[in-house]
């Protein structure tokens, strides 16, 4: 049941529905995006509202070109997902094409938790200003 959920997440936001991709999530459900603080998705995003400005935060950083999850492994109330992202960063105009792990948790009906793991030291320089 907790695979259907996560292909259920990929293809609500891979349209845009991002409002009915945010409803998958519990209402204390958690995001850790892994990374440096240089990129402002970076850090721990606690409930369904923080949630919701992550959401926000990568339609106002990114345009994103390619976004594809390749592979999801079902692990019960665990789901990995492999895939990859290629985006250009809007206040830089930088491009990074990074690799990236999901580690997904439910609790069968909804997302509780979701651990982002990306290719963050090619992301970061997309980030930084040209000298």
């Amino acid at each position: 049941m907790s695979i259907e959920i996560v292909k259920q997440f990929h293809a609500l936001a891979g349209s845009g529905q991002f409002a009915e991709a945010l409803a998958l999530f519990a209402d204390d459900a958690v995001i850790e995006f892994h990374g440096p603080a240089s990129i402002p998705l970076a850090g721990r995003h606690v409930g369904r509202a923080a949630i919701g400005k992550f959401f926000a935060t990568i339609g106002s950083a990114l345009e994103i070109e390619h976004f594809e999850a390749s592979e999801f492994i079902d692990g019960g109330s665990s789901v990995v997902v492999l895939g990859r992202e290629r985006s250009r960063v809007k206040a830089t105009g930088r491009v990074f094409d990074v690799p990236w792990v999901q580690v997904w948790r439910s609790n069968g009906r909804q997302l509780t938790a979701l651990s982002d793991f990306f290719d963050t030291g090619s992301m970061a320089q997309a980030f930084v200003q040209a000298a």
